[in-house]
């Protein structure tokens, strides 16, 4: 197996621990008491999981988007990173469920979208190149 394909696996594998939160973060936010605490589960969790996730991505899947000619990829690749930030960012500010919900759904679509189009381009790429 070559060095990207290992790479899209460990990606792909912190996408499932991505939607394992998203479906948290979507039942949880039902609690309307303990809406504080769950903001800041998700941003700390967001801080130490998927941050880094997102900075991989966009060191590595983006600019290999656009080496294969697939700049639509690339850039709805950051402009669901930043919509996700943007999120996480009004979580610490208001708490509220509506916020919970919007990262929940974003996540979720987020994730399917890479692994659905986007590794697909890549892995493809790397088949055709071995």
């Amino acid at each position: 197996m070559r060095k990207i394909s290992l790479r899209l696996k460990h990606l792909s594998q912190e996408h499932q621990a991505a939607m394992r939160l998203a479906v948290s973060a979507r039942h949880a936010a039902l609690d309307l008491a303990d809406l504080p605490a769950l903001s800041r589960r998700i941003a700390q969790t967001f801080e130490r999981e998927l941050e880094p996730h997102f900075i991989e991505e966009e060191r590595y899947a983006v600019p290999r988007l656009r080496e294969l000619g697939r700049n639509d990829l690339a850039e709805r690749t950051l402009r669901e990173h930043m919509q996700i930030r943007a999120i996480v960012s009004q979580l610490y500010e208001a708490p509220a469920a509506e916020q919970i919900k919007a990262f929940s759904e974003a996540l979720s679509a987020h994730v399917e979208f890479e692994e659905g189009e986007v590794w697909e381009v890549l892995e493809a790429a790397t088949e055709r190149s071995a």
